[in-house]
C-alpha cells in the first residue's frame, strides 16, 4: 500500500490560473518547460528542485491546493515521458487561446526547457555541446539550438493577417518540439539514471 498522491492530468487553463492566483510571475508554459528539462537531465528529484528553486524568490502564496498542483506538473510529467513519445505533450494555451497567446506559449516552453536542461547538465546545453561520447555535437545539441531558436519566436505582419496558416505551422513546431523532447530524454537515459543513483 503506498501514500503517494495520485498523478492527474495537467490542466493548463486551472494551473495557470493558481499561479497567478498565487502571485507567480513566470508563465505557466515556462515552467513546465523548465520541469521537463530537468527531468531529461537528473529525473523527478533534479525537476522537484528545478521548480523549487525557480519559484523561491517569487514570495508566493502556496496553499496545499497548489503545492499538490506543482507536485503532479512533476509526477505527471516524469510518467508522460516514461511511457513513450505518444504520450508526452508540452502544456501550452490551446487552440482555443489567440495564436499571438499561442506563439508566446511555445517560445516560454522551449526557453524554459532549455534552462531546465542547462541547469542539471549545463554541459549539454552549451552552444556548439559534443555528443555524450565525446563525437560530434548530437540529437541533444540539435535539440538545444533548435529550440533556442523557437524560444524568439514571434508572429510577424503577414502571419498576424493570416492566422489560419501561422496555427498551421505553430501544431508543425508544437509537434516537432514534442518530438525532440521526446529524443533527448531517451538520449539521457543512462545520465538521468546515474543522476537519480546519488540521491
Amino acid at each position: 500500500m503506498t501514500n503517494e498522491p495520485a498523478i492527474t492530468p495537467l490542466d493548463y487553463h486551472s494551473l495557470r490560473d493558481s499561479l497567478a492566483q498565487a502571485g507567480a510571475v513566470v508563465a505557466l508554459a515556462e515552467l513546465h518547460g523548465g520541469v521537463c528539462g530537468a527531468l531529461c537531465a537528473g529525473g523527478a528529484p533534479a525537476a522537484a528542485y528545478w521548480l523549487e528553486d525557480c519559484l523561491e524568490d517569487q514570495e508566493l502564496d502556496v496553499t496545499a491546493e497548489l503545492d499538490a498542483s506543482l507536485a503532479n506538473i512533476v509526477a505527471a510529467s516524469s510518467r508522460m515521458l516514461e511511457e513513450g513519445e505518444f504520450e508526452f505533450e508540452p502544456l501550452l494555451p490551446g487552440d482555443d487561446a489567440a495564436i499571438e497567446e499561442q506563439v508566446q506559449g511555445l517560445a516560454l516552453w522551449c526557453h524554459g526547457f532549455v534552462t531546465g536542461l542547462g541547469a542539471n547538465a549545463p554541459e549539454l546545453a552549451a552552444r556548439g555541446a559534443r555528443a555524450p561520447d565525446g563525437g560530434e555535437p548530437g540529437v541533444i545539441a540539435e535539440v538545444v539550438g533548435d529550440f533556442t531558436e523557437i524560444s524568439r519566436a514571434g508572429l510577424g505582419e503577414d502571419e498576424a493577417e493570416a492566422p489560419d496558416q501561422a496555427g498551421f505551422a505553430l501544431a508543425e513546431l508544437r509537434e516537432f518540439v514534442r518530438a525532440g523532447v521526446q529524443m533527448v530524454f531517451e538520449e539521457l537515459g543512462p545520465r538521468r539514471q546515474a543522476a537519480q543513483d546519488k540521491h
